[in-house]
Order: structure tokens, then sequence, then C-alpha cells
């Protein structure tokens, strides 16, 4: 089989998080070589006709998609899905509607209340009040500013963790606005639970979506005053304390098998009401009374071979090579 890897055009002048597509294609060329195929990389930027043009000439029997983000948004990601939808070729991962609802973190978190699956309250400047607020409380104590539809972490700090105790709803609006203005994109603010933090994988298998082994992330040596969050420097910063104090574990006690195994089936459902395909990653928070809370769905996870998925894959005893022929397989399901 001849598989086109499709991933958005990077410069080599470009931070970390971009770049790391490169590696996740050079990994998955090399899968796909083992399993007998051939391959060929499609660079895509917002030329869309340019990026059709060569995926028509290339005669592929399927597309790797890779695409992470266009015009330098992930807001544009689901272009890509688009345009392989149009061309009626096979490929991997979810569809442009998948994405584009796991991309829209709000419209994520709106579809996961609706389902009456637990979610931390948000606000945005829109809505100009607090949503999904759980019946307990009327507003959090604290909040988190993050961006609406681009991942990696971006501009993530300790200062985006706010106490809301002398703020009003006008005052975290301006807080979102300097940060809309000052990383050119939109922001919202999500309820902080304090508590720990899990990643699922889960792959495609003819048996339907299988949930890899939960990872936990770690924060040590994190004094009291310190966010126990993943952000930016934990994510890139590979000088940086949080980036070598925050390592994911698998074992755990025989005791929090019933967390675990609700995660799992939380996880499944969140793959099976958003539509997802091939691969897909979703992260939790779990607060101090052991109650999760979906934090966010990420249709296409980094596959990296020292990403998150690839350490979930590891635990599960699989090779990247039988993940990557899952992932493909789903493609023409």
């Amino acid at each position: 089989m001849h598989v086109a890897l499709l991933l958005n055009r990077v410069s080599r002048t470009d931070n970390a998080d971009v770049l790391d597509v490169l590696r996740q294609c050079s990994a998955i060329e090399d899968s796909l070589r083992n399993l007998g195929h051939t391959t060929e990389r499609i660079a895509c930027s917002m030329n869309l006709q340019e990026a059709r043009d060569r995926l028509v000439s290339s005669s592929a029997n399927a597309v790797f998609n890779l695409v992470e983000s266009l015009g330098g948004t992930d807001r544009l990601m689901p272009l890509a899905a688009v345009l392989l939808e149009s061309l009626d070729i096979p490929f991997t991962g979810a569809s442009s509607l998948a994405m584009q609802l796991t991309t829209q973190k709000v419209a994520a978190k709106r579809r996961l209340s609706q389902l009456q699956l637990p979610t931390p309250a948000w606000f945005t400047p829109e809505s100009a009040t607090w949503q999904g607020l759980r019946a307990s409380i009327v507003r959090p104590d604290r909040a988190i500013i993050k961006a609406i539809a681009e991942h990696a972490s971006l501009g993530m700090t300790d200062d985006s963790v706010i106490a809301l105790e002398d703020l009003t709803e006008d005052d975290i609006n301006e807080l979102i606005q300097q940060l809309n203005q000052r990383l050119g994109t939109p922001h919202f603010a999500e309820e902080y639970v304090e508590g720990r933090e899990f990643n699922l994988s889960v792959l495609a298998s003819d048996d339907g979506p299988e949930v890899l082994p939960p990872a936990e992330i770690e924060f040590l040596n994190y004094p009291d005053s310190k966010p126990r969050i993943v952000g930016a420097a934990a994510k890139w910063g590979e000088d940086s304390d949080e980036y070598h104090n925050t390592p994911r574990r698998f074992d755990f006690p025989h005791a929090e098998q019933p967390l675990l195994d609700e995660l799992k089936a939380l996880a499944r459902r969140c793959w099976e009401e958003f539509g997802l395909r091939g691969y897909a990653r979703v992260d939790f928070r779990v607060d101090a009374d052991g109650q999760p809370w979906i934090l966010e769905l990420n249709a296409n996870p980094c596959l990296s071979p020292d990403a998150g998925f690839a350490a979930a894959v590891a635990q599960a005893g699989l090779t990247f090579d039988t993940v990557i022929e899952r992932i493909l397989t789903d493609a023409f399901r």
C-alpha cells in the first residue's frame, strides 16, 4: 500500500512544539516501511489547492493525517480533514466534525455537559457568567485561563491559575482579553480542580476502542504555593524544573483499581460520543474526593517515541508498529 503522510508545513526556526511533527513523521514513516508500505510526505499549508494537487498526483491508497495546525493556529487544523473528506481518500484519525468539536475546548465542554459527563465549570466573555457549575457551588474559588483552540499548553504558566475571591466577572473578562491580545488567540477561564492529573490514551481495535493503561502525571518537589499544572515549561522547557519534575507513572496500588476503571469507562464514552477514530487521548483531573473531571479531548495526540501515547503503548505491551497498523486499518472502517 502507498501511504501519504500529510503534515503541516514547518520551518526549522519554529518552536519545539511545532517542530515535533517532524519527529512523529519520521517514526511513522519507519513503522509503515517496516509493515511493507511505501510512503511519501506532503506538506500542507493554507494553500489547500497545492496540497490537493499533491494528494491527487500521489495516487496514495491512504493518508496518515498529521496536520496539527494551519496558518499558525490549531483552530484551522480541521481543514486538513475537510480536504481529505472532499477527495474521498481513507485517512487516519478523527473526521473533520470530530476534530472541530474537540479542538474547540468550550464546544467540547458544552457537549460533555449535555451528556452529563463531568467537566469543570467554565467562563467566556460571551457568556459573561459561569457555565456548567456543580449544584454545590455558586462560583469556583480558583480558575485557570486557557487558550480555547490551541494545544501544547500555549502560554500556560503558574500565573494562568488565578484566585477569584476578589475578582468580579468583569475582572476575569479583562484578564482574558489581555491574553487574547498578547497571544493572538481566544482564551477562556476554567474552574481549577486541585488534585491529581491523568492522561488516558485510546487506540482503535477490531473489537472497538481499547483504553491503554492510565498514566498519572506526578508533580515532584512542588512547593505548596506552586500550581500543579502541566504548563508550557513542563511540556517543552527541557532545561526547566517543571520538565524534569513531572514524570508519568503507570503503577498503582490495587485499592485504586475502581478509580482507574472509572477513568477508562469515561475515556471510552468520550471516544464513542465524539465519534473519534484511530487514536485519541483524554485528560482528567481527580479531586480530593476521588471525583474525575474531564479536562480535554485530543483527537490527534502526539505520536513521537518519547510522548505519553507511546509510553502507554509500551506499558500495554504493544509495539509501535502494531499501533500504526491498527490506526491505519481503522482508516478503512
